[in-house]
């Protein structure tokens, strides 16, 4: 038995089994592997090359479950956070080991290796996005956004109003603009043109979000009167879809926030939520930010998640009204 297979007794026993019996022709291996290292999957390789020797058919499939270290290493190469990833990890984790069996690799030195190319390099970071969020989220954000900051900026502008939604995900922050905007034109009998740029690096989230179709559990936060007038059950009977008086706002776009260039200039808001300052390291994301600033118009606002934090060193904005996650742009 070679040595790099020790532990894995099932794994050994259904090969010592295809290589004994004769009559065997076909014979498939569940491999569960908890951490694989170089010996291990030499170990495999061996097994597999022995069970060709004997004309025996031996299929394996390894279930690959990353380990921390493991995982560290690739975060510390993307520039990822290992707390910001804390309550996702295992998702995550569960996800690239699936994409590594994909590709038929068997360590973390390995997949390295394959990231050397691009596609799937873009691969790798487009399933490192997290997709976790909700509608309404932080409410006393949402009552501040209706009450004070777009009336404000209404006030000053005729015109089109901007915001950007960075890293949207499945598009409950922008369906959350959009309402907010809706309940605002019941109060007010003319307003500027909105419109809203959501931007996301997973090109899967953004068809989901464009859809606009959320599990019945997704809203069950929401006041009945918003369910009613700005969402529709779906022929399921589990989902419900946003009106089309939301979606006509919203502008869907696959865009990198950490290798691209904002997507327009002078917007009135930026919701940057527990994005940029939560899943990056900080020492990577400084250029990256005043890009973002530069973007957001003189009296603009920065909204970030309400446990994150800017730069320290951030001269063109001060908090609004003492809040630690709304900035204006001064």
């Amino acid at each position: 038995m070679p040595p790099a297979l020790l532990g894995y007794s099932n794994f050994w026993h259904y090969g010592e089994m295809g290589v004994s019996c004769q009559a065997c022709i076909f014979l498939r291996l569940h491999v569960k592997v908890l951490h694989l290292n170089r010996d291990c999957a030499a170990g495999l390789r061996s097994v597999m090359r022995h069970g060709k020797s004997k004309s025996i058919t031996i299929l394996i499939t390894v279930v690959l479950f990353m380990d921390d270290n493991s995982f560290r290493q690739l975060l510390s190469r993307l520039g990822l956070s290992w707390q910001g990833y804390a309550k996702v990890r295992k998702g995550v984790k569960k996800r690239i080991g699936r994409h590594m069996q994909k590709l038929g690799l068997l360590t973390i030195d390995d997949y390295f290796q394959a990231m050397t190319d691009p596609e799937i390099l873009k691969d790798v970071e487009r399933m490192m996005s997290v997709s976790i969020s909700r509608f309404f989220r932080d409410r006393n954000l949402w009552r501040t956004l209706e009450e004070e900051i777009l009336p404000g900026i209404i006030a000053g502008n005729t015109g089109k109003i901007d915001v950007w939604s960075a890293g949207c995900a499945l598009g409950q922050e922008a369906y959350s603009v959009a309402i907010t905007w809706e309940t605002l034109k019941t109060k007010r009998p003319a307003l500027p043109e909105l419109r809203i740029r959501a931007t996301d690096i997973n090109p899967d989230y953004l068809r989901k979000a464009k859809l606009g179709v959320y599990h019945r559990s997704s809203l069950k936060r929401l006041p009945d009167a918003i369910k009613v007038i700005h969402f529709h059950a779906c022929e399921d009977g589990e989902s419900y879809c946003a009106a089309d008086h939301l979606k006509k706002y919203i502008v869907w776009e696959a865009h990198d926030l950490m290798r691209e260039q904002p997507p327009a200039k002078a917007f009135q808001i930026i919701f940057l939520r527990n994005n940029l300052f939560t899943y990056y390291r900080r020492e990577g994301v400084s250029s990256v930010f005043l890009n973002v600033l530069d973007s957001l118009d003189g009296g603009g606002f920065l909204i970030i998640g309400s446990r994150e934090r800017p730069p320290s060193q951030t001269y063109t904005l001060s908090p609004f009204k003492g809040s630690s996650y709304i900035f204006q742009k001064t």
